[in-house]
């Protein structure tokens, strides 16, 4: 059983590790452009009734013009093609350790046509619509933006007239302090149906960061559960229609997404080629407008807990394996708000996973020290469980009923050594889940050359620590195991050193941690704990 037990460790290990080579991304198919399972029908757009021939001038625009927005957390520009969003720089977030440039939320395609953020896309066979409404000229009232404590918000209006006297407004307000951006849409003198998307990709940095854990891509809050339309599976835009808190497009640390201000609402992901995807929500008809927000920021835990709207389930706490699970959750998002709370004392992560390590082991001291004991006793019952094995080695029935006897009389569980490795196992999982997926863990220091907890340790030294550790702890834990099987796990350490080598170094260092606490209790029960003298069943 402790063989067995230690395998499947082995196994969860080696399928965390494995899982982005033995599963890689599905390759994405070409966009089949339709609505729904047959294409939307789409009546023309009818002139006004006082515009004489349906003919309007617009109103001059000027040349295209960018405004900038300026806050404390990022910086926005805003073109008048399109009244779209060119790009979204986040101020506290950089690329890298060694790549110190502020990350920008949408990053235009060089390659083939890119949707902005913030385009309204017209369902219609009217190209002339189309053009104005998505990419032609806005005209602006109002300029560059700094948003500051004395000057909290901030105002853009842009306006653009169709080829039939349509009109598209967009109203946005900025606020100093928040990623999030008041914005109203109003769509008027047309029947087209018509949506303002994110753009391609907005608020997807990364594809591959997560082919481990969680999930890149679209994602909507549909009547309290958030709904992922996986990129592969887009071959049709994906309606989803009813009580939508929000669609979003998230990767491992960031999230860009609408949130309607309407009880109702429709929520459309689309897929335009590989690795290109986008969402957006429906404008209202009749020319009412459509309030909603804009975030587009990072997953902070704390402010999108505190937006109440259910985004904080972009943070992917659940996972194990093969998807998310709830129960999983529940051990690490608790984990996480007591790790915060021990860096807010600290000031160091590194030094938070040590003490919540501790805490953790502290908690489990009397089930693991009757874990220890039972090994012990196991240990000791050694030749008489050989004895036993020989005498009825023909005859499987009684040579279980005499071991049970055994086991009972000296009142030993024969499963109870195998449970402080079972324990550890969804406290591991939850530290991946945490050092995985949680902002606040990215690129955060702990001592001398380790400076990411998020990333492997660059010199491998915490694995080649934490492969020693594991080589102490066999050599003082007992076993029932016979030579053979004995010399096959000094082999284990080896192996956990390998897999660790890419692993977080903030996990490595849990693990570490926890061997080492797990040594001294090994330690200190050898030394204090008396055994009891052991019942002989007779014949042995």
């Amino acid at each position: 059983m402790e063989r067995n037990v230690v395998l499947f460790l082995v196994l969860s290990v080696a399928i965390i590790i494995g899982y982005s080579v033995l599963v890689p991304p599905v390759p994405l198919a070409p966009l089949v452009k339709t609505e729904g399972p047959a294409p939307m029908s789409v009546p023309p757009a009818t002139p006004p009734p006082d515009v004489p021939g349906g003919k309007t001038p617009p109103r001059d625009p000027g040349p295209e013009r960018e405004v900038t927005v300026e806050t404390d957390l990022y910086r926005a520009t805003i073109s008048t093609r399109g009244a779209v969003i060119t790009s979204w720089r986040l101020s506290r977030y950089t690329n890298g350790a060694q790549n110190r440039t502020p990350i920008d939320l949408f990053v235009p395609q060089t390659e083939g046509a890119t949707v902005f953020p913030l385009t309204v896309v017209v369902d219609t066979t009217d190209e002339a619509l189309k053009t104005a409404f998505e990419r032609g000229p806005f005209a602006l009232e109002g300029g560059d933006l700094r948003l500051s404590p004395l000057n909290p918000t901030g105002v853009l209006h842009l306006t653009a007239r169709g080829p039939h006297g349509e009109e598209l407004s967009k109203h946005l307000t900025f606020h100093h302090d928040s990623y999030q951006v008041d914005l109203q849409v109003t769509a008027r003198r047309t029947s087209a149906e018509a949506r303002v998307v994110l753009g391609e990709n907005f608020g997807i940095r990364s594809w591959g960061d997560m082919t481990m854990v969680g999930y890149v891509g679209p994602v909507t809050l549909v009547d309290g559960e958030p709904v992922q339309d996986k990129p592969s599976k887009l071959d049709r835009p994906a309606v989803h229609a009813g009580r939508v808190g929000w669609t979003a497009l998230q990767d491992k640390y960031f999230v860009a997404a609408l949130i309607p201000s309407a009880a109702q609402a429709v929520a459309v992901a689309e897929r335009f080629g590989e690795h290109r995807v986008t969402a957006g929500l429906r404008l209202a008809s009749g020319g009412q407008p459509t309030a909603m927000r804009l975030y587009a920021g990072p997953k902070e835990y704390d402010r999108l807990v505190a937006m109440k709207i259910g985004l904080d389930e972009t943070i992917d706490f659940g996972w194990f394996i093969y998807g998310s699970w709830s129960i999983v959750r529940l051990i690490a998002e608790p984990l996480f708000l007591i790790l915060k709370f021990l860096h807010a004392y600290t000031g160091n992560y590194g030094v938070a996973i040590i003490l919540l390590t501790a805490l953790i082991k502290t908690v489990f001291i009397p089930l693991t020290h009757k874990s220890y004991i039972s090994m012990r006793a196991m240990a000791a019952l050694q030749p008489q469980m050989q004895s036993i094995q020989k005498k009825y080695k023909h005859d499987k029935v009684r040579l279980n009923q005499e071991l049970m006897g055994l086991y009972k009389s000296n009142k030993v569980n024969p499963l109870g050594g195998c449970l402080p490795m079972i324990l550890q196992i969804p406290f591991f999982v939850a530290f991946f889940n945490i050092l995985y997926t949680t902002i606040e863990l990215r690129q955060a220091p702990f001592i001398l050359w380790i400076t990411d907890l998020a990333e492997k340790d660059p010199s491998y030294v915490l694995p080649v620590l934490m492969g020693a550790t594991m080589v102490l702890q066999q050599k003082l834990q007992p076993t029932t195991m016979d030579p053979m099987q004995a010399k096959l796990m000094l082999f284990l350490p080896i192996v956990f050193t390998f897999f660790f080598l890419t692993f977080p170094s903030g996990l490595v260092l849990y693990w570490m941690v926890n061997n080492l606490l797990s040594i001294l209790q090994q330690v200190l029960t050898k030394k204090y704990w008396k055994p009891q003298p052991l019942v002989i069943p007779k014949g042995l």
